[in-house]
């Protein structure tokens, strides 16, 4: 049997894409953008296009593996697998020991959303994490100064929807580097610079959207704000 399932992409990202998954026989054998979508148009990104080269890799992880030599070391004798109650009870025994001999806040958390979701990167983690007594710490690695800015200036977090794009005269990627890591946005900005909007870059690296820019602005690192006053 061969089947089209709908779905969507698992990732922490702004492009949030509509997937085209075809099954047959109960084995997962393409993945595409679907093309009804305005925003994900039928690509879809390299990480994710090659999806199912990573979930059927004969080298994926299935199981618990305890490293059994040498940090650094590789190969078949690195690791040896066990069962998932002995992983958990050595994890358990872990952290109470740590908390014991160091107290629980040396037990310090550190994540963030990836493709966890909402349930496990929001909620579950942190009631877990505080009734151990962890460091509480803010455990974004992502984007928090520019969540702090936009909230400073518009008072909650919100973005601008993509096809809103279409309609710029003028666009900053402020440290955005929008043609690698943002691409289901491009074609909208795209359609803008035909339109006559112009792109500006402002990143200390010389990325591939600066590359295409109107005008790239290669500041040196830490002088953002100093461009900000200025």
């Amino acid at each position: 049997m061969k089947r089209i399932v709908h779905a969507a992409c698992p990732h922490d990202c702004p492009d949030g894409c509509a997937v085209l998954i075809t099954e047959e026989d109960g084995r997962a054998t393409k993945i595409e953008g679907d093309p009804e979508h305005p925003i994900t148009r039928g690509f879809l990104c390299g990480k994710v296009a090659k999806y199912l080269d990573r979930v059927y890799s004969p080298d994926r992880v299935l199981h618990p593996m305890r490293r059994v030599a040498k940090k650094g070391s590789h190969g078949d004798g690195a690791f040896q697998r066990i069962t998932w109650d002995q992983a958990f009870d050595e994890i358990v025994s872990r952290l109470k020991q740590i908390s014991s001999e160091f107290g629980p806040e040396a037990v310090l958390p550190y994540s963030y959303g990836g493709n966890i979701g909402v349930l496990n990167g929001a909620s579950m983690d942190r009631r877990f994490f505080h009734r151990l007594g962890a460091s509480q710490l803010h455990r974004s690695i992502c984007s928090q100064a520019g969540e702090d800015a936009i909230i400073s200036v518009y008072g909650r977090k919100m973005g601008t929807e993509p096809e809103q794009f279409r309609h710029s005269k003028y666009i900053i990627a402020w440290a955005a580097n929008i043609h690698g890591n943002n691409i289901h946005l491009w074609p909208f900005i795209e359609e803008a610079r035909r339109d006559g909007a112009k792109l500006v870059v402002i990143d200390p690296y010389r990325t591939r959207t600066a590359r295409i820019a109107d005008w790239h602005i290669p500041i040196n690192p830490g002088t953002d704000v100093a461009l900000l006053w200025a």
